[in-house]
């Protein structure tokens, strides 16, 4: 701060305090390396928990270095505030090529789990096409259009036997993750998104007939009716896994 402060233009103390992060970081792992450690064994990763500090301290480091890069929202808080500040950040430097690992830092609810860092960061990487890990669900939000919440408990029973499912599916056969699937709440968007999808359900809105259409692969299949649906459904996705995907040859 004090050399900043004898600058004919001083820069501002966040751009001090970036400048010296990336200093640090590249000092270090020169360092490392005078010492005998591979450059082939560094990644560095920088603790930082603003979004834009985040992204202007990786741009540096990607543009002065070779070495991976780690990226990560230190203490980036609980809920919707972790999650969205770690994607708006993460998706930025992604998106332009840089980072080499990722991790998410979200602060449990009480007694919650820390799985949620994990499948937020599969998330941000699957909807960005990067990488895949599980099916995704498309589903809409609800309107005026949509009588109850039976597709929104759909969409939330379908995303969770998917990711109960996976486990078993990625040993049994490839590809499976790169499934899509759609639970619509009405007739208006439904089909269209069902049709997108690989399987893809419509179920009875606001003056409907109570029938829900399913679509495999753009191609209407059958039509579900009564109190069953959730299940009649998560048996439709399990027969298209095994007839779509290769199966993998168990090992001899």
């Amino acid at each position: 701060m004090d050399e900043n402060a004898r600058r004919e233009i001083p820069r501002d103390a966040g751009a001090v305090m970036r400048e010296a992060l990336v200093t640090s970081a590249l000092e270090s792992a020169a360092k490392a390396e005078e010492y005998g450690l591979g450059g082939d064994k560094i990644i560095l990763s920088a603790k930082v928990s603003s979004v834009q500090d985040l992204i202007a301290v990786y741009r540096d480091l990607a543009a002065r270095c070779d070495y991976p890069l780690h990226l990560g929202l230190t203490e980036a808080g609980m809920g919707s505030k972790g999650i969205v500040g770690s994607t708006a950040a993460l998706a930025v430097l992604l998106q332009e090529g840089i980072g080499d690992t990722i991790r998410v830092s979200l602060t449990p609810e009480p007694n919650g789990s820390r799985t949620q860092e994990v499948i937020v960061a599969q998330e941000i990487l699957q909807t960005m096409g990067l990488r895949a890990f599980t099916p995704m669900v498309t589903a809409c939000p609800g309107c005026g259009r949509t009588t109850s919440t039976l597709f929104q408990e759909l969409a939330s029973d379908v995303q969770s036997y998917v990711r109960d499912n996976m486990p078993i599916w990625r040993e049994q056969f490839d590809g499976v993750e790169n499934m899509n699937l759609a639970v619509m709440g009405c007739i208006v968007n439904g089909p269209g998104e069902s049709k997108h999808a690989n399987i893809g359900i419509s179920l009875p809105g606001t003056g409907e007939s109570p029938a829900a259409p399913v679509f495999e692969d753009g191609v209407k299949t059958q039509t579900l009716r009564g109190d069953n649906i959730a299940n009649e459904f998560k048996t439709i996705i399990e027969r298209y896994v095994a007839r779509t995907y290769r199966r993998k040859v168990a090992p001899t």
